[in-house]
């Protein structure tokens, strides 16, 4: 027997209202994780300035973990999305994409610090399985990294050798920047973040250079 297709309410289909409603809780978790924490965050005060409903709010999300999840794995795919995207522009040459790719990512953190405050900070220690989701972008950026240190090797600018940990090494030390200007008392300018990141890479690469012999 076929269903009822759901009935529209001004305007809008049922799919559509939840959508909507998706998105606003989305947009409500960003705004108050950043600003007073996830751990101070609970599902009451969310539903409340996202206006709907905590029966609505279950629909959508087993659980207020699970509201962060999702919003950390948007934040994640909008942030590879923009590095990739620099990344390939035409014309560049290797040192032009990591300055391109660069340039991505302190956009994507310092045009909202939003993003950086909830994925740098609020992620961590949340759980077991918020900490698996974390390292899998961890190591998903490192493997951007690792192609790129493996192509740099293969014109004969790098040893040959395997980059996978030193890849992991080097996101570690660019997130450890970015939460180094989260949790400081001055803003660090994001210029200054940007000439760190770029010297981290021409400082590995100089150093590494002497020892394909």
């Amino acid at each position: 027997m076929n269903r009822p297709p759901h009935r529209a309410y001004r305007g809008a289909s049922a799919d559509e209202r939840r959508q909507e409603r998706y998105q606003r809780l989305l947009a409500t978790a960003l705004e108050l994780f950043a600003h007073q924490g996830y751990a101070h965050t609970p599902i009451e005060t969310l539903c409340t300035q996202a206006r709907v409903t905590t029966r609505h709010f279950y629909q959508l999300f087993a659980s207020r973990e699970a509201l962060l999840r999702d919003l950390f794995d948007e934040l994640s795919a909008q942030l590879r999305e923009a590095v990739l995207l620099a990344m390939s522009a035409p014309g560049l040459d290797r040192d032009g994409q990591i300055r391109q790719a660069v340039a991505a990512l302190l956009t994507h953190y310092g045009s909202d610090t939003r993003r950086a405050r909830v994925s740098l900070l609020e992620v961590v220690g949340v759980s077991a399985a918020m900490e698996q989701r974390r390292r899998a972008v961890v190591h998903g950026m490192a493997e951007l990294i690792e192609r790129w240190l493996l192509d740099t090797a293969a014109r004969g600018a790098l040893p040959q050798r395997d980059y996978a940990l030193t890849s992991i090494a080097l996101v570690g030390g660019i997130q450890e920047l970015l939460t180094e200007s989260l949790v400081r008392a001055t803003a660090m300018p994001i210029e200054r973040l940007g000439d760190e990141i770029l010297f981290l890479f021409d400082a590995f690469i100089r150093g590494a250079r002497p020892l394909q012999s």
